[in-house]
């Protein structure tokens, strides 16, 4: 039994991935009998106030292990922390380590203290210089969820050292009835269906979410047949066979990427992403740009395929390739859910976190 209080402090109280890891990790704990606690600075329920993150950290107990995945101001926060805690940050994008952006993308002013920023981020030297001078003042072990980011983060923090522990998703025993699904849903069948899935939606620039219609128009004019579900936006609507659907919770979630035939993910930037996971856990084939930590969790022409990055064309003949061809995306469905269930379950993340957690002890 972990003798001290684990705080899991993140800047949402509801949604984004960081927010869903430290909630895995703070109810895995919690079920194993030990003290867990989640702390967040913005409950995104209409009308509550935000928390400064400087009196957070000042609620926090003495003598606890603090978990920070996120934050609005991760210096000031760790900054106000009582003297005798002991920390953990995980890396679960750049922001941490940068001058202000979440990803740099081709930017490489961060291997020199995010000096001249090219995006304009205000005083990114400064902000850069606080958030690393914080970090290793606190001595916490740093934690990034893919080896990609990691090495950035040596690069951005020389003196810093990062273990390397990939995220998990709850893992069913078996996987769901896909039909059942489709019924539930009150999806034919035989459709063909496609998704796109980023928080924000056709607004998540990250995730290419500003193209989804131009990828769906090729796609739909190859496989006349094909249904499109894109979620994450902001609200309800329909053009033909191109479904928007708001931001949903978990279970509404894997209902859909049950239901699925292929998850086109066009990113241009991730560290480790929940929704790959997610659809593996689903037995959903996942058909992605081979950027950042996802090669780390797609083995391409096994359980999904990768693109390089920026080939719009052989990404939409890829995701037509697989509509068409359902007997191979189910085989790559099943071989993603067979392997991510050794690699990435929620229980081996918090076994992993774990022995961190137990080396306070």
């Amino acid at each position: 039994m972990l003798t001290r209080p684990v705080i899991h402090h993140t800047a949402l109280g509801k949604s984004g991935g960081a927010t869903r890891v430290a909630l895995m990790l703070h109810h895995g704990l919690k079920s194993e009998g030990h003290d867990s606690r989640h702390s967040f600075e913005a409950s995104e329920n209409p009308g509550d106030d935000l928390i400064d993150p400087e009196k957070s950290a000042r609620s926090v107990p003495e003598g606890s292990i603090v978990h920070l995945h996120s934050s609005a101001d991760p210096a000031r926060f760790l900054r106000a922390l009582p003297a005798n805690v002991k920390t953990v940050i995980t890396l679960h994008d750049f922001q941490m380590v940068s001058g202000g952006c979440v990803h740099p993308l081709d930017c490489r002013s961060f291997t020199f203290g995010c000096r001249e920023c090219p995006r304009a981020f205000p005083n990114s030297e400064n902000v850069h210089g606080e958030r690393v001078a914080a970090i290793m003042d606190s001595k916490a072990v740093l934690v990034s969820p893919s080896g990609w980011l990691g090495r950035m983060a040596r690069q951005a923090v020389p003196e810093a050292k990062v273990k390397i522990i990939p995220n998990g998703v709850n893992w069913p025993d078996q996987p769901v009835d896909k039909n059942e699904i489709r019924r539930e849903l009150g999806i034919h069948p035989v459709s063909k269906v496609m998704l796109f899935v980023a928080h924000g939606g056709m607004e998540a620039a990250y995730k290419s979410g500003p193209q989804w219609k131009d990828y769906w128009k090729t796609i739909k004019s190859t496989v006349p047949e094909a249904l499109c579900f894109a979620i994450g936006g902001r609200e309800n609507s329909r053009e033909g066979d191109f479904i928007s659907i708001p931001y949903v919770d978990n279970p509404t979630l894997n209902k859909f990427l049950a239901a699925a035939d292929v998850l086109a993910y066009p990113t241009l930037c991730d560290n480790h992403p929940l929704i790959i996971l997610e659809a593996m856990a689903q037995s959903l084939v996942p058909v992605s740009y081979a950027v950042g930590g996802v090669i780390e969790q797609i083995t391409d022409g096994v359980n999904g395929i990768l693109i390089p990055p920026y080939e719009k064309q052989i990404f939409t003949e890829k995701i037509s390739m697989l509509l068409k061809n359902s007997r191979l995306a189910r085989k790559m469905g099943s071989r993603g859910f067979e392997q991510g269930k050794r690699k990435f379950s929620s229980r081996r993340m918090l076994g992993d976190y774990s022995k961190i957690y137990y080396s306070f002890v």
